[in-house]
């Protein structure tokens, strides 16, 4: 069991002294790479590595400081900070990356004899910990240094020894996360920037691992460097030892180890370290820091080198780990002579030949900046847009909420070629976490001058954004559409002109070809509608997706299987669901209006331009189109009864303390809630309420399924009360629970008076105020 040799004279000593936290540092990359153990060079196993986005296999103090940017919100600290990732090994031997993040201290302390505390020395390297340790020393400082702790905020565990801070792992689960823990040497030689063991250089104080006096060998005193690793274990299941294992092979926690490579602007460490007597914990009471406190850009930094090509777990569980690293404790044994040694690839995907990303845009002030043509993919990143949008004829195509593509030649709707910060842009690509997909009603935003050129678009199973501007196209584009090219034609996604033609222009060319779909051609107890209107607000509201793989069966059956009792085709590869005509569209057209052929079809047509096959089971009646508030759901919209329907999210329990579920409102093409955003695939009304709770904003507000939104007032003229069966789609983390609808959002709301402006130093830091009392 973990001793600890720090007397209570020592701990009264250091209690309050001067420190600052990077709390809630993201990674910068998660790959196997180690600049420091094996530079140039594949490392041995994947490493969580924070810090600036430089970093790569080589370590370079002057190239590091160049870094574009950093995720420690301070931006001048261009550090990396590195430990094992760490893996849930399920009980058939699949293994999946835990999620990760760090807390980063800097801690100010003298010893005794009151030493002068100096910054990092350009180019310090360092190691603590040991990859290979498999037992524990408890007179031994270097393994004194790394310890865990099992995070549990709703129960008191102390005096019970199966809770206290240890050097292994814990044989049980943590509910609330555990912290891998890492205290670096705060002595140095005064020579070398490194030795061969990368620890030899440094050295422990002589008094405890983490306080005390240097001994001679090593008399220059440092700034004193630890860090947490919180990895959220109570995500996944526990099952007894070899449940956790670090990417090196260990099962026992003692392998686990820090590195670090100095990026720091020294001058700036140094004065903070003379100055900040008054820092506790809070780097805003570090005024040299706060001057340069940026958490947006640490939000938005994105790796700029290589990663090693390879898979690590993070899209599906993985057999074994990657290198060479068998499973301690497991009888495994690995020749490793078949595991062929990968290469690098860059960590973003490169736009397509003539493509060049111009900046981040504001979304337009009356409509969408891009609104000639959009998809939405799971899997989407830049070069996926830019492709989509040029193999349609476009010149310009923006990213925006991590998943979506808007295409056009000209920014419209009163938006304008003004660029932002680079940092206002912070979403992470679906597809690719190492790519800037836009951001909380913002663009960044992509150009070629000749789109003809672009590969074309992959395919994609994504579903449209149903928020989107009308899909016109400006009348340079127009192109007649000939019957020829109809007969001819497989996919309206290849052909460009099927979106711009007017009905007008091919009418009788197309009537000769393409009939209306039959009723056979529809799932049992529906039948064929008609041609109708539509219009941007849409006529059927409840449900839409997209995809080049189109037919009318294939929208049908999805609108029966979600509930619906209509459905529509349009635009040759869109479907809309809904249990009523919304909006003032639903207007009976000429046959002919629908003109265009289904994408997976030819030989049937998928509506046309504002104009939608409609379908609808046997036994519903259409009713005259209805009025409605634009962009929503009405209370018809709901599925029908007969499918199961989470509860509303105005009838919801568990909330954090002080939120209170308000109902559904609103929400408006520049967001009424519009300070801060993310978008998930694990989305809860507790994950929302947390991110906008923790960022100071008294209001949270669901959308979409996957969207969050944050501020502290309704803006943009959004926000006006809706029917609660207008938010009716199903969290994409919480099936059971409501997260909003069609620009309707589920609103909450912190009741207990508005947070003040965040603390840093709380930012996802997962500490008990009772845990690590030798740390303050």
């Amino acid at each position: 069991m973990f001793s600890k040799l720090v007397s209570l004279a020592a701990l009264a000593a250091v209690a309050n002294a001067e420190h600052w936290i990077f709390g809630g540092t993201k990674l910068i990359a998660q790959t196997r790479l180690d600049s420091i153990v094996n530079p140039d060079a594949i490392g041995t196993h994947v490493h969580a590595i924070a810090g600036a986005s430089g970093f790569s296999n080589v370590y370079d103090p002057d190239t590091l400081v160049k870094s574009n940017c950093t995720t420690i919100p301070v931006q001048p600290d261009k550090s990396n900070y590195w430990a094992p990732q760490m893996y849930h090994q399920a009980q058939n031997g699949t293994l999946t990356p835990i999620p990760t993040s760090f807390n980063i201290y800097y801690l100010v302390r003298n010893g005794a004899k009151n030493a002068k505390i100096n910054a990092f020395p350009k180019g310090l390297r360092m190691v603590a910990g040991d990859t290979n340790r498999r037992t524990y020393n408890a007179s031994s400082f270097a393994d004194q240094a790394v310890s865990y702790v099992c995070l549990d905020y709703n129960n008191d565990h102390t005096g019970d020894p199966n809770w206290a801070e240890r050097p292994n792992f814990f044989p049980q689960n943590c509910p609330d996360g555990m912290r891998a823990q890492v205290f670096f040497p705060a002595c140095w030689d005064g020579v070398n920037l490194d030795s061969p063991d990368h620890k030899s250089h440094m050295s422990y104080p002589v008094d405890a691992y983490n306080t005390g006096d240097c001994p001679d060998s090593h008399p220059v005193h440092l700034v004193s460097l630890f860090y947490e690793m919180l990895v959220s274990v109570d995500q996944f299941d526990y099952h007894g030892e070899g449940t956790w294992v670090l990417a090196n092979g260990d099962t026992t926690g003692y392998g686990h180890h820090g590195d670090f490579q100095n990026g720091w602007d020294i001058d700036l460490l140094q004065e903070a370290i003379d100055t900040c007597t008054n820092a506790n914990g809070n780097v805003m009471d570090c005024p040299p820091l706060a001057a340069v406190f940026d958490q947006a850009a640490a939000d938005a930094c994105v790796l700029e080198g290589s990663i090693v090509d390879e898979d690590i777990g993070l899209d599906a569980p993985i057999n074994r780990l990657p290198g060479c690293n068998p499973i301690y404790g497991s009888g495994q044994t690995e020749s490793c002579t078949d595991i062929a040694v990968p290469e690098l690839k860059p960590a973003q995907n490169p736009l397509p030949s003539g493509w060049s990303e111009l900046g981040c845009i504001a979304e337009g002030t009356s409509g969408r900046a891009l609104p000639a043509l959009t998809m939405k993919d799971p899997g989407m990143t830049r070069a996926m847009c830019a492709s989509y949008c040029g193999s349609h004829g476009y010149k310009l195509a923006g990213v925006e909420f991590s998943d979506e593509c808007y295409c056009d030649n000209e920014v419209k709707n009163g938006a304008s070629m003004t660029f932002l910060t680079w940092s206002e842009c912070s979403n992470h690509c679906a597809g690719n976490s190492y790519e800037i997909c836009g951001g909380a009603a913002k663009l960044t935003l992509m150009s070629t001058a000749n789109p003809g050129a672009s590969s074309p678009a992959p395919s994609s199973s994504a579903s449209s954004v149903s928020s989107a501007a009308p899909h016109s196209v400006s009348s340079a584009n127009t192109v007649s559409l000939s019957s020829t090219a109809v007969a001819s034609a497989t996919s309206v996604v290849g052909t460009p002109s099927a979106h711009s033609a007017a009905p007008t222009s091919s009418t009788s060319a197309t009537s000769a070809v393409l009939a209306a779909p039959p009723t056979a051609s529809v799932p049992a107890g529906w039948t064929a509608a008609g041609c109708v209107s539509d219009n941007s607000k849409r006529a059927l509201t409840g449900f839409s997706f997209s995809n080049d793989a189109m037919t009318v069966a294939s929208c049908v059956s999805t609108c029966s299987s979600k509930g619906f009792s209509m459905a529509g085709v349009e635009f040759g590869r869109e479907c809309y669901c809904g249990n009523s005509l919304q909006n003032m569209a639903g207007e009976p057209l000429p046959k002919a209006s629908c003109n265009m052929p289904c994408a997976a079809d030819s030989t049937t047509t998928c509506g046309g331009n504002w104009a939608m096959n409609l379908f609808k089971q046997n036994n519903i009646a259409i009713a005259n189109p209805t009025p409605s508030s634009a962009s929503s759901v009405s209370s018809a919209a709901q599925p029908s009864a007969s499918a199961s329907a989470p509860s509303n999210s105005t009838n919801v329990s568990g909330l954090p303390a002080g939120w209170t579920a308000i109902g559904c409102a609103s929400d408006v093409p520049s967001r009424t809630l519009n300070v801060d955003a993310y978008t998930s695939e694990q989305m809860t009304i507790n994950a929302c309420i947390a991110h906008c709770a923790e960022r100071g904003h008294s209001m949270a507000g669901l959308e979409y399924a996957r969207e969050c939104y944050c501020g502290s007032a309704f803006v943009n003229g959004g926000g006006a009360a809706l029917a609660d069966a207008q938010c009716n789609m199903p969290c994409t983390g919480d099936s059971a629970k409501i997260c909003g609808g069609p620009m309707a959002l589920s609103v909450f709301k912190n009741t207990a008076g508005a947070p003040s402006k965040r603390g840093h130093k709380a930012r996802h830091f997962g500490r008990a105020a009772h845990a690590h009392s030798d740390m303050f």
